[in-house]
């Protein structure tokens, strides 16, 4: 595919509610998914682990995303 990366698709409830976490708490995540899962946890009230797995993962990948672009 000439190098070009496909990336996953994300609900827009999964993106917006990570975005705004971020940017609520831009000091409370890292690059280490088992820690963005327990912030995840405590600053919101998800109602499955599902969707609390698939929002913490985006901020994982969103912020180490940020870090190399900086």
């Amino acid at each position: 595919m000439n190098g070009v990366v496909m990336g996953n698709i994300r609900q827009k409830y999964i993106k917006r509610t990570a975005l705004e976490l971020m940017e609520k708490f831009p000091n409370e995540f890292n690059n280490d998914f088992q820690y963005n899962k327990a912030k995840v946890e405590q600053l919101t009230d998800v109602s499955t682990k599902i969707m609390r797995n698939r929002i913490a993962g985006y901020i994982t990948r969103y912020y180490i995303q940020q870090q190399r672009n900086a």
